[in-house]
C-alpha cells in the first residue's frame, strides 16, 4: 500500500531540476504557484475569469521518458478534494491513474522524491557531465564564452541530453540568467537545470532544445502552403512563450532566430535570457539606463525606433567607446513584438542573419527605422496575410503595435485556414 502523499512547497521550475536526474516514475506532489496560475490564463481553451483556488488543487509532478511525452517532467493538476467534498489525501494519487488510457506509454508511479528543502544556489556536481567541447565554432555567442553539447549520466538513468554554456567570470549575462531562468517554468521557455564553476569560467546546464532556429533559416518545403503553415506554427508557438514571459514581467530584448531552439519534433524552445529584464517592484516601466560596456551588443537590426540609441540616429561617426556607453531608451514587451516580426521574416530571407538585406550599414538601419520610420520589406514567398500581421508589429508607436495575445490569435485563425 503507498503512503500517503506529502505535499510539498517548492517552485515548479526546482521541481524540474530536482526530478530529471531521477529514474522514471519518480514523482512530487506540490502546492499550485502563481507559475500554474499563469500556464492556466493563458491557455486558449480557457474560459474562466477567476484563478483556480489554490487550496482545492495540487500539482503531481512525474518524472517520464521524453521518447514518449516529448517532455523530461509531465504536470498534472489533481483535487485535493473526495467524493464527499473533504480532504482526502488516500485517493490523491488515485486520479493519476486513468491517464494510462491515454498514453500509448504509462509512467507507473514508483518514488516518491522528498525535499528536505530547496537549495537556493542550485549548484551541480560537474563530474556527472561528459563528451564537453567547446572547441565547436558553430555554438560560439556573443554573450557567452561557447556552448556545448553534453550527455549527463546519473545512476538508473538513460543519458540525459544538456547543454551547457560557459560565461568568463566577470561576464553580467551569467548571473542575469541564472536568476530569471530559476524563476521561469514553461514548455516553450528553455529549462535551466544548474550551474557549476572552475578556476576560469562559470557554467549553466540546460535541457537540451534541439539546434538553433537559425540553421534552419530560410526554411525549405515541398510546397508554398507547407512552407507557410511551417512559418505560421513557429510563430504561433514564440508568440505564445512571449505571453508567458509577459505575465512574468519579463522582457527578452534579444529576441532573435539565434536564440530561440527547435527540436526534432517542431517544439521551439526561447533561449538566451543574457540581455532580459524584469519589472522590479515598484517601478512602472522597464526603462534602464544601461551603461555596462556589453550594452553595445544589441542587434541593431531587431532593435524597435525607441530602442535605438541618439548616436546611432545620426550619420555622425562617434568612437565605439562612446557607442558603448550610450544610454538605450525603453524596451517593452512592445519592443519585443517589433523584434518578433523581423524574427519571423528571417524564416524567409536567403541571407537570414542580415534582415533588410538592401541595406548594408547598420548605422543606417538605425537612421531609416528610427527617423525614416522604414519597416522591412515583404521577403519573397512570404504569405500576404503573414506580412500584414508583421506591419501590424512595426507601428511606429509602441501603443500602436498588436500584442502577443492578438498575434497567437492570427496565427491560430491563419492555421485553421491553411491546415
Amino acid at each position: 500500500m503507498r503512503n500517503l502523499p506529502t505535499i510539498q512547497k517548492v517552485s515548479p521550475a526546482y521541481v524540474i531540476k530536482a526530478l530529471v536526474p531521477q529514474p522514471y516514475g519518480t514523482y512530487i506532489v506540490r502546492y499550485q504557484t502563481e507559475n500554474d496560475e499563469i500556464l492556466s490564463s493563458i491557455q486558449i481553451n480557457n474560459q474562466s475569469t477567476t484563478p483556480l483556488r489554490r487550496n482545492r488543487y495540487v500539482v503531481l509532478s512525474v518524472r517520464v521518458d521524453e521518447a514518449s511525452y516529448k517532455c523530461l517532467v509531465m504536470n498534472y493538476r489533481l483535487s485535493l478534494m473526495g467524493s464527499n467534498g473533504q480532504e482526502n489525501l488516500a485517493q490523491l494519487l488515485e486520479q493519476y491513474n486513468p491517464e494510462r488510457n491515454q498514453l500509448e506509454k504509462y509512467t507507473p508511479l514508483t518514488h516518491e522524491l522528498i525535499l528536505s528543502n530547496e537549495d537556493p544556489t542550485w549548484i551541480l556536481d560537474s563530474k556527472d557531465f561528459h563528451h564537453i567541447n567547446f572547441n565547436n565554432d558553430r555554438f560560439s555567442g556573443k554573450n557567452n564564452n561557447g556552448i556545448s553539447d553534453a550527455i549527463w549520466q546519473r545512476p538508473n538513468q538513460d543519458d540525459i541530453k544538456i547543454f551547457i554554456k560557459r560565461f568568463t567570470k566577470d561576464s553580467p549575462y551569467y548571473e542575469n540568467e541564472l536568476n530569471l531562468l530559476k524563476q521561469l517554468c514553461f514548455f516553450s521557455i528553455i529549462s535551466l537545470f544548474g550551474h557549476y564553476s572552475d578556476h576560469q569560467n562559470n557554467f549553466l546546464v540546460f535541457a537540451h532544445g534541439g539546434r538553433s532556429l537559425i540553421s534552419i533559416c530560410p526554411l525549405r518545403a515541398r510546397t508554398i502552403v507547407s512552407k507557410t503553415c511551417r512559418i505560421i506554427n513557429i510563430a504561433f508557438q514564440i508568440a505564445n512563450a512571449m505571453i508567458y514571459l509577459e505575465k512574468k514581467n519579463i522582457v527578452h530584448r534579444d529576441l532573435t532566430a539565434s536564440n530561440v531552439l527547435i527540436d526534432s519534433y517542431g517544439y521551439i524552445r526561447i533561449a538566451d535570457f543574457g540581455h532580459a529584464i524584469q519589472k522590479e517592484e515598484g517601478k512602472n516601466n522597464l526603462s534602464r539606463a544601461i551603461t555596462s560596456s556589453g550594452e553595445y551588443r544589441f542587434q541593431v537590426r531587431f532593435l524597435a525606433p525607441e530602442c535605438i540609441p541618439k548616436s546611432m540616429q545620426s550619420q555622425t561617426n562617434q568612437p565605439t567607446d562612446q557607442l558603448r556607453r550610450q544610454i538605450y531608451a525603453s524596451f517593452s514587451s512592445k519592443s519585443d513584438v517589433w523584434a518578433f516580426g523581423i524574427l519571423i521574416t528571417q524564416l524567409m530571407l536567403k541571407n537570414p542573419l542580415k534582415p533588410y538585406p538592401h541595406i548594408d550599414n547598420d548605422r543606417d538601419v538605425s537612421r531609416r527605422v528610427a527617423i525614416n520610420r522604414e519597416v522591412h520589406s515583404k521577403p519573397d514567398g512570404c504569405n500576404i496575410d503573414i506580412y500584414l500581421i508583421l506591419q501590424q508589429c512595426w507601428a511606429y508607436e509602441p501603443i500602436n503595435r498588436i500584442s502577443f495575445p492578438e498575434i497567437r490569435e492570427k496565427m491560430r485563425m491563419l492555421s485553421s485556414i491553411f491546415g
